[in-house]
Formats: structure tokens, sequence, C-alpha cells
């Protein structure tokens, strides 16, 4: 009766130790094209996801033999497009970059607005005199006083 009782018992220990596979294996087997329900089937769910520039980006942090690897995978369309480590923007496109490329930018259309207010107030103005008629030098007599 025991072994009747032990044999069960045995075989789910074989089945579910060989279910154990590496975590950079799964990885490593996860392909460009794959769809966001393929990956979750292979890796399960992302430790954390963002969207950024309409890309999906998870990102899976795990430990294979005392390692840490820390991957992502960037969707678009429901599609991967990269699979690997977690990538990095260009120097020239990072957050503050980006930041103080728009601030030179606004400044510089600050100052082109400052000098169009000016030269349309020096054109209002020559206008408002030419239509007075105050821009002309008029002659007026001179009338002595009767006495």
């Amino acid at each position: 009766m025991f072994r009747l009782m032990s044999i069960p018992i045995v075989l789910l220990a074989l089945f579910t130790s060989a279910c154990q596979t590496s975590m950079l294996k799964q990885f490593e087997s996860i392909k460009p094209g794959m769809e966001k329900d393929d990956v979750l089937n292979i890796m399960g769910s992302p430790n954390q996801t963002q969207r950024v520039s309409g890309k999906d980006r998870w990102y899976y942090t795990f430990y294979d033999k005392r390692m840490r690897f820390q991957k992502e995978i960037q969707f678009v369309d429901g599609s991967a497009i990269y699979i690997g480590e977690i990538s990095q923007p260009a120097p020239d496109q990072t957050a503050v970059a980006v930041d103080a490329r728009n601030d030179a930018r606004n400044k510089q259309v600050d100052e082109e607005m400052k000098k169009e207010i000016q030269e349309n107030r020096k054109a209002y103005d020559a206008y408002e005199a030419q239509t007075r008629g105050t821009d002309k030098v008029r002659y007026l007599p001179q009338f002595v006083p009767i006495r």
C-alpha cells in the first residue's frame, strides 16, 4: 500500500523538476516578431512595464547561477521588436538634453517675438503719423496781430 502511494509522489516530483528551466534560457528562446501572449507564456509577467514613444517596454529581472540579469523586451503593435539588455537613450535624446534644446529654442522664439513687436509698433506709429499728416512739415503762415 505504501508503495502504491509513493509512485504518484515520485512521478509528480519528476515532472515538476523537469519543468524547472533557467530563466536565462527561457529569455533566449524569445525571438523578434513574437506576440505578447507568446512572451507571457514563456517568461510570465514582467517585473515592470512602461510605454515610451509608442513602444511597450517590458522589463524582467531574474537570477541565474547567482548572477543578476536585467533584460528588456520592446513591443510595437503587439509584436516584439527588441530583445536584450535594458536600452538607454542616446545622450542627445535624454530628457535633460531635449529640455535644454527646447529651452534654447523658446528663448530664441521669445527674442524674435520681442523684435517683431518693436517693429510692428514702429510701423503702426509711422502709419498713424501718415494718416494724420503729422509726418510732413506743413507751412503755416505767420499772422501779424492787428493793433
